[in-house]
């Protein structure tokens, strides 16, 4: 499996203090195989983070799109989350929203476990979920996340708690790990995606969920919901992007007026 470039993210500030730095896009040339990225609850759970990820990797090609995974602690975790963030939801719904978010993804207990592709030096290849934390897990309750990336050989982990994990380099985590935001500002360099192309597969990922949960939609704009979720940089890239696609509708209207 040919190794790919990934970045370099410590853990840093949170984006109520001082943003941390983005990473720089990771080099990942077609004959590299696609990452495989691990889906943390703080990301699925919130509809416009999971929604987004969705509508920008559909824009990818399928050899280098990436393997969005989904692990067995994620999934216990995920339909109390959904009624924390929604305490409308009804159980029924709750079940339904968290079966969407599952099956859009892969479910990495299922699947057969590969080596990691950089193994911390005195680490096991597979360890197990009920081993005792590594040193750089500050929070227990997310050590299920650390095992989970490196039994499937992730080469990213995306979480919005990034301040349970102590800020080493990616050698010694064996993962990249990436807030919500960056990912999706680094899926859209890596790839050189168009944000105005992927808010129409958005809008319909979104009619689509809204009407399989029966829950009515969040209010706000696109970019609102996601200032809400804290992607606050990529929230600026769709109000680019929709500026943009509104200055070219008007353009034509008013050449022919």
């Amino acid at each position: 499996m040919p190794d790919k470039q990934l970045p370099d993210m410590t853990p840093g500030a949170g984006p109520e203090t001082t943003p941390r730095t983005m990473p720089e896009a990771p080099a990942q040339q077609p004959s590299a195989d696609p990452w495989r990225v691990l889906i943390d609850t703080s990301v699925l759970a919130p509809e416009p983070l999971w929604l987004w990820t969705l509508a920008l990797t559909d824009g990818i090609p399928d050899d280098l799109r990436p393997h969005l995974g989904v692990s067995r602690g994620v999934l216990h975790e995920l339909r109390h989350a959904l009624r924390r963030i929604d305490p409308q939801f009804t159980r029924a719904q709750a079940d339904r929203a968290a079966r969407l978010r599952t099956d859009s993804l892969t479910r990495i207990d299922d699947a057969p476990a590969a080596p990691p592709l950089h193994q911390p030096t005195g680490q096991p290849a597979h360890p197990s979920l009920h081993q005792p934390p590594r040193s750089h897990v500050l929070d227990p309750d997310d050590a299920h996340l650390d095992a989970a990336a490196l039994a499937w050989g992730a080469d990213l982990l995306v979480t919005d708690d990034v301040h349970a994990f102590a800020p080493i380099p990616t050698e010694q985590r064996g993962y990249s790990l990436l807030t919500a935001d960056e990912f999706l500002c680094t899926l859209v360099d890596t790839h050189t995606l168009s944000v105005a192309e992927a808010l129409p597969r958005y809008q319909h990922r979104l009619t689509r969920v809204l009407e399989e949960t029966s829950v009515a939609a969040s209010a706000g704009s696109p970019s609102h919901r996601l200032r809400r979720s804290r992607a606050h940089r990529f929230a600026r890239r769709v109000v680019r992007a929709q500026r943009a696609a509104g200055d070219a509708a008007v353009s034509p209207r008013r050449a022919a007026g």
